[in-house]
This record gives C-alpha cells, sequence and structure tokens, in this order.
C-alpha cells in the first residue's frame, strides 16, 4: 500500500469521533480530535511526498495551507464564543487564501472561470442576504470571509479545465474544496438563520481536507 494511504483508516476513524463530539457539543472531546483530523490530514500530505507522481512543490503549499488550517482548528472549538469565532475567521481567511494562490500558482487562469465565478458571486449574495439579519457584528468578517470561501473553490474548480493539474488531482482538490465549502455552508445557515439539529459540516470539513491532502500524491498521475 502506498504510504500515504496508511493513515486513512485511522482518518475515517477520526472524523466519525468528530461528528458525534460536535453534534453532542463535546468541546473537550472536540478540542482534541478536530486538530488531530487536520493533523493526520498533513500526514497524508506529507506522506505524498514518497509518491513518484507527486510534485514537491505543490505538495509544499499545499502543508503550508493545511498547517494554517490546523492553526484555525486551535482557535475553533467552542463556535458559539463570539471571540473565538473571530480569531478562527481570521485564520481561515489566511489559510484558505493560500489554498486559492496555490491552485492559481500552478493553474494559471482558464476562460471557464468568468462563468464560474459568475455562479458563486451570485451564491455568496444569497447566503450574505440569509444571514445578514442575524449577522450583528459579524457583518465585516463574514462578508470578508464568505467572499474568501467561494474564490478559493473557484480557483479549485479552474484546475479541471488547466492542463497542469491531472484529471485525478483536479477533480480530488474540486471535491475536496466543495465540501469545506457546504461545511461552512450549514454552519453559517445554523448560526445565523436557523439551528440545525444534526450537522455533518464535521465530515464535510476533516473530510475535504483529506482530499485535498491526497491529491498531492498524483498531481503527476
Amino acid at each position: 500500500m502506498p504510504f500515504h494511504l496508511l493513515p486513512i483508516p485511522i482518518s475515517i476513524a477520526l472524523i466519525i469521533v468528530y461528528m458525534i463530539a460536535r453534534n453532542r457539543n463535546n468541546l473537550k472531546r472536540t478540542a482534541i480530535i478536530q486538530p488531530l483530523t487536520t493533523l493526520v490530514a498533513l500526514g497524508i500530505t506529507a506522506l505524498s511526498l514518497t509518491s513518484t507522481r507527486a510534485n514537491p512543490q505543490y505538495t509544499l503549499w499545499i502543508l503550508i495551507g493545511m498547517g494554517a488550517c490546523f492553526l484555525a482548528d486551535i482557535f475553533n472549538i467552542d463556535m458559539t464564543n463570539d471571540k473565538i469565532l473571530y480569531a478562527a475567521i481570521a485564520a481561515f481567511v489566511i489559510a484558505y487564501l493560500e489554498y486559492a494562490v496555490t491552485f492559481t500558482r500552478f493553474n494559471g487562469f482558464q476562460p471557464q472561470d468568468w462563468w464560474i465565478g459568475l455562479i458563486f458571486f451570485l451564491i455568496y449574495l444569497l447566503l450574505m442576504r440569509l444571514y445578514w439579519k442575524k449577522l450583528g457584528n459579524f457583518k465585516i468578517p463574514v462578508l470578508i470571509y464568505g467572499l474568501v470561501m467561494p474564490f478559493m473553490v473557484t480557483r479549485a474548480i479552474s484546475t479541471l479545465f488547466g492542463t497542469s493539474f491531472s484529471p485525478l488531482p483536479a477533480t480530488l482538490v474540486t471535491l475536496g474544496s466543495l465540501m469545506l465549502f457546504a461545511g461552512d455552508v450549514e454552519y453559517g445557515f445554523s448560526r445565523f438563520r436557523s439551528p440545525i439539529k444534526f450537522s455533518i459540516g464535521s465530515i464535510c470539513y476533516a473530510g475535504g481536507q483529506v482530499l485535498i491532502a491526497l491529491s498531492c500524491a498524483y498531481f503527476f498521475s
């Protein structure tokens, strides 16, 4: 078995425990499990360097972005605490901008970016309209974060139309980024619109990071 696949069973187990802890609002367990899920994804990324199909430079850039996500995870434990949420938003803005820059650095811009960008900008406007009345002091942070996240997703989708990324890693970063986006949309709806009883955002976030990590091992597939 390739080395980068060895941590996958551990990752799956942690994601399940993470989802249970989040839905039970078990902050003590979440404080341990949430960073661990990203730490395992970091391990998958690092082990991808043993693959003959990896691009070391791309892998290094993903490691930096995922490292920023790991730091954000440390802040992002009690998401009902406003001070913690401010810190988490700032950290994730940096992390996801780094992802966006990474995808663009290796893929450039494609003609399809215009209509993909338009679609996600309209989604952004719709979400801001849904959240706006309950944003309170979070209006500016969420407006900024709300732009950064879909921008990162559009840069990931763009890899499907370029020639630098092989089809498999392009698909992995696209699905991974969409999962991160879906997790944020679920949290935003629950926090600023209407509470959701059972959340799958933890699966979306941790699973999305794993897919992005796996893209490193197949860059030249």
